[in-house]
């Protein structure tokens, strides 16, 4: 038997029978549920919405603006006489993919980033902290408008300007989190096997510092719905007349003296989401929290 599957095996069964147990136990939340319920809404809604809409989300009928709602426009229309159910539902299209985009990009730079700063340390742990700092100086959302009309508005751009922006946050929590554990006992055992620095820190130290990772990739998924919200309210990201939840708030926004309630629907969309993100992110925490 190799010494790598000796350390494999050296896992005890019991853990991942209470690791099982722990994840039966996220159904029994009913706050859990509707979090899970209500993403699964979103992504469904996001791929069926061209199955799911009424109408041409783009479509104008300057004859019927600000419509009420009724059997034939749900939540009535907007002051150019689109359907605001339809725009909701292909607005969840961006969103999803936005986060997505967002996320994976902070993922992969703030996840490489922190392991081999905090794993390797010396002087290359003190470049790429600097360089971390010196990003983290300026506002986020400042920093990602600079970078969107350097590329170019676009949702792709949009997005990955917002994942580079916070990238070094998830970059210092990862590296906080090496530091942490690369000096525990399990960890230095796999020294005395002889295995490989990729196997350390793939097996054993990746996996004790994804609890608190995840923590912030939950976060940052919300604030990068936020943040897309924010950026399309001021015309970047998705172009117009795509419809997108920004959007739409920016759009109501312009008549809520006709009509206070029109921002609502789609500012609670927005609510709904992040709130749902933030909730599943804090139980994949504690599922995820290899050390309780």
């Amino acid at each position: 038997m190799s010494s790598e599957t000796h350390v494999t095996h050296a896992l005890p069964s019991s853990y991942q029978m209470a690791w099982w147990a722990r994840f039966a136990r996220l159904w029994r939340r009913p706050t859990f549920g509707l979090a899970v319920l209500i993403l699964v809404l979103l992504v469904v809604v996001a791929i069926l919405a061209p199955a799911l809409a009424p109408h041409d989300p783009i479509k104008q009928n300057l004859g019927n603006p600000l419509a009420p709602f009724s059997a034939e426009h749900w939540l009535g229309t907007d002051d150019l006489g689109r359907d605001v159910f339809s725009r909701l539902l292909w607005g969840a299209r961006p969103t999803f993919v936005g986060s997505l985009i967002a996320v994976t990009t902070t993922c992969i730079l703030g996840l490489s980033w922190g392991l081999i700063s905090g794993y390797v340390g010396g002087w290359v742990d003190i470049a790429l902290m600097r360089v971390a700092d010196a990003v983290l100086v300026f506002p986020g959302i400042v920093l990602a408008l600079a970078m969107v009309s350097a590329m170019g508005p676009s949702l792709l751009s949009t997005m990955i300007a917002v994942g580079l922006v916070f990238s070094p946050h998830l970059a210092r929590v990862v590296r906080a989190g090496v530091l942490t554990v690369q000096y525990r006992d399990y960890v230095s055992i796999t020294k005395m096997f002889g295995l490989p620095a990729h196997h350390r820190v793939l097996r054993h130290i990746l996996p004790n510092v994804m609890p608190t990772a995840m923590v912030q990739l939950t976060l940052m998924a919300g604030f990068s719905v936020l943040a897309q919200t924010g950026l399309n309210f001021l015309g970047l990201g998705v172009p117009n007349p795509n419809p997108s939840w920004g959007s739409s708030v920016a759009e109501t926004f312009r008549y809520i003296v006709i009509d206070p309630f029109a921002p609502l629907v789609p500012g609670l969309c927005i609510v709904a989401t992040v709130l749902a993100i933030y909730r599943v992110g804090d139980e994949l925490r504690d599922l995820l929290d290899v050390d309780r």
